[in-house]
Order: structure tokens, then sequence, then C-alpha cells
């Protein structure tokens, strides 16, 4: 524990970026979530788009 005033403002210093990290770290990982469920969504519908084109190219006979 802190003696002096300088000391105690260190530490709320220090306490202020490790909470200032770990917040930025969880966004981080908040974003790159999004993003990969963001990528698989548009495969999911580039596939289904592919499949749909496909079905009328057999309808068609082409």
């Amino acid at each position: 524990m802190a003696d002096t005033i300088k000391g105690k403002i260190e530490e709320a210093g220090e306490a202020v970026k490790d909470a200032a990290k770990k917040a930025g770290e969880k966004v981080q990982q908040g974003a790159e979530a999004v993003a990969d469920k963001a990528a698989d969504a548009a495969h999911a519908a580039g596939q289904a788009a592919k499949d749909a084109g496909q079905k009328l190219k057999d309808k068609s006979g082409a």
C-alpha cells in the first residue's frame, strides 16, 4: 500500500491502465467474433446463391 499521495496516484493510474487494457481485450475479442460470424454468413449466402443458380440452370436444361 502506498504511503504517499504520489504513491496512491501511481497505484490508481496502474489500476486504470489495467482496467482499460482488459476492456480493450474484450472489445477486440467481441469484434473478432462478429467478424467471424459475418464471414460465415457471407459464405453461406454466396453458397446459397450459387446453389440457386445451379438449380435454375438445371431446370432450364442449359
